[in-house]
């Protein structure tokens, strides 16, 4: 006998007859449930249950081979969905409850960790658009008032004072002109929202990094949660960074200067969003490439662990990183230091070979 699953039941077939049948419940969400078992290399329990009944049943699938059927190259008999009471319309319903069902499956923690990068580049891109027309608005009023106190301390002001007048501050000199009533209303509204954007983004930013350590915190743990979280958006997830080579990691950012140097042949960009990291970013131009290949390979690393073992293997490798570090920063010296070394070294061989000239 055979086992023939189909998307309206199990059957048990013995020469082209039907032995025994499991046909499924006649509502489409249910059969979408089946089908979604089937692609997941699932056993059915309609499956299991003729399996136990009949031990020594053939199948055609891997799948039931662990259930218990024995395995055949057999070609499964076609049965006809009419001739046990289902028609193709109730098919096609559960098709498209299948199709919701792996689209709700398929928007895991990665994406809404990439909203999330893309919500505070546009957060914060808004904030200093806005934080620049204030100044220049506002400056018409008092313009020394940007020079006494830092960005959120003159939001704050604004927000809560509006004139020059109202404020806490000495403005007996300043040079700006008078602030209307409507103006005064405007400038305040425009300081309240950016206080409440800075409060936004700050909520956000605090989502990001718990995100990133939750999702990856290896490469959390070496790059830092917000360029962890650039590079996992960047990448599209944990398991697609992890899937990448060092040197597509190191250049991830820099896709347009890499595109450019393919088509324009300029020079080749030596790091991408990693130059947002103190590693590369501080250090000396000559340096910064070496740097950031090295640093690149431990976040490959880093990434593999998280998306395939979750081990903690942070401490490791920061310290295989600083040992790399070193040797770069022992190695590639300044281009001063290197002319002068050749210089000194030339003039020793040029020495050595007039010690050996004969008289």
């Amino acid at each position: 006998m055979l086992l023939v699953t189909t998307w309206f039941g199990t059957f048990l077939v013995d020469e082209g007859k039907v032995i025994e049948k499991r046909l499924f419940p006649r509502e489409p969400s249910v059969l979408a449930e089946r089908l979604a078992l089937v692609e997941d290399w699932k056993v059915l329990p309609e499956e299991r249950e003729l399996i136990a009944a009949h031990p020594d049943v053939f199948v055609t699938e891997p799948r039931l081979e662990r259930a218990g059927g024995h395995g055949t190259s057999a070609r499964a008999e076609f049965l006809r969905p009419e001739d046990f009471g289902y028609d193709r319309a109730l098919l096609h319903a559960a098709m498209l409850a299948l199709a919701r069902r792996q689209m709700r499956k398929a928007v895991a923690p990665d994406d809404h960790l990439h909203q999330a990068v893309g919500a505070l580049d546009d957060l914060q891109e808004t904030e200093n658009l806005l934080l620049e027309r204030l100044r220049e608005w506002y400056g018409l009023h008092f313009p020394e008032l940007a020079k006494t106190v830092d960005d959120r301390q003159f939001v704050e002001l604004i927000a809560a004072h509006g004139t020059r007048e109202a404020m806490p501050l000495d403005a007996t000199e300043s040079v700006g002109a008078p602030l209307g009533s409507p103006e005064k209303r405007s400038v305040m509204e425009m300081a309240s929202l950016l206080r409440d954007l800075s409060v936004r983004r700050q909520e956000i930013e605090g989502y990001v990094e718990a995100s990133a350590a939750k999702l990856a915190p290896n490469v959390t743990a070496l790059a830092g949660p917000i360029l962890a979280a650039r590079l996992v958006s960047l990448a599209g997830g944990v398991e697609a960074l992890a899937r990448l080579p060092a040197s597509t990691v190191q250049l991830l950012g820099a896709e347009r200067a890499l595109f450019r140097h393919l088509r324009e042949h300029t020079r080749p960009p030596k790091h991408g969003v990693l130059f947002q990291h103190p590693l590369v970013h501080r250090a000396p131009p000559w340096q910064r490439g070496a740097i950031a290949r090295a640093f690149a390979g431990k976040i490959a690393i880093a990434a593999r662990a998280d998306a395939y073992s979750r081990r903690d293997i942070a401490s490791s490798l920061k310290g295989d990183l600083d040992r790399a570090l070193a040797s770069i920063r022992e190695t590639k010296r300044a281009p001063r230091e290197r002319k002068k070394e050749g210089w000194e070294l030339r003039k020793r061989r040029g020495q050595g070979r007039e010690r050996k000239r004969p008289r």
